[in-house]
């Protein structure tokens, strides 16, 4: 019977090491944040299937705001340069009016957006 464990063996960090290292690299090719802009082609107009999309905010054409001063709705382009009405049901945060870049989760209807979420990517 043995009372000390087996050598210690650098292969048997080799493995988990290039495991680790291939989710790291999945991680920021494919799931991580970016400010690159998308397309609204994506998008099947009528659909009811909430899709996020990265768009740059249309600051040339006004907010639309309710009666409490509340931003609900803005102009949003995409990187074919189409120009879309994003609409909230909720409340927009007021950050809006000094961002570049925002990621909107919500649906085509014919030529607008409603959002769900609406989420601040770039000053």
């Amino acid at each position: 019977m043995k009372i000390f464990p087996k050598r210690w063996s650098p292969t048997k960090l080799i493995l988990p090491a290039i495991f680790a290292v291939a989710i790291v690299i999945i991680y920021f090719t494919y799931f991580a944040q970016t400010d690159e802009i998308g397309s609204f082609s994506k998008y099947s107009t009528g659909s009811e299937i909430n899709q996020a999309i990265n768009v740059a905010i249309v600051k040339s054409k006004d907010f639309e705001r309710d009666g409490s001063g509340n931003v609900i709705s803005f102009y949003a382009r995409d990187k074919d340069n189409v120009e879309v009405k994003v609409t909230s049901h909720e409340p927009i945060p007021a950050e809006i009016l000094n961002a570049e870049v925002v990621e909107v989760l919500g649906h085509m209807h014919e030529s607008s957006i409603t959002a769900a979420k609406i989420s601040i990517i770039s000053n």
